[in-house]
């Protein structure tokens, strides 16, 4: 059951190339986000982003976000060139 004001998304089958991130949010986080879509994407011969969400993932049963060791990561949907 989905909580009143909120939806349900589904995400179409696909690959994820999933990046982890160790670091206080937001700083770690931002970096990441911009190493990905500077370097990784752009640098990649063999993916390139697909059409899907982006998705951030953080550990909320451990630690806190501004602890040096916090554990997130992002998915990105990507192809196959």
């Amino acid at each position: 059951m989905v909580p009143e004001g909120m939806m349900l998304y589904e995400f179409p089958q696909g690959d994820w190339a999933v990046f982890d991130c160790v670091g206080a949010i937001p700083k770690a986080l931002q970096s990441l986000n911009t190493r990905i879509f500077k370097e990784w994407l752009p640098g990649n011969p063999d993916f390139e982003i697909s059409e899907n969400a982006n998705v951030e993932w953080y550990d909320c049963m451990n630690g806190e976000k501004t602890d040096s060791d916090y554990h997130s990561a992002v998915w990105i949907p990507v192809k196959r060139k």
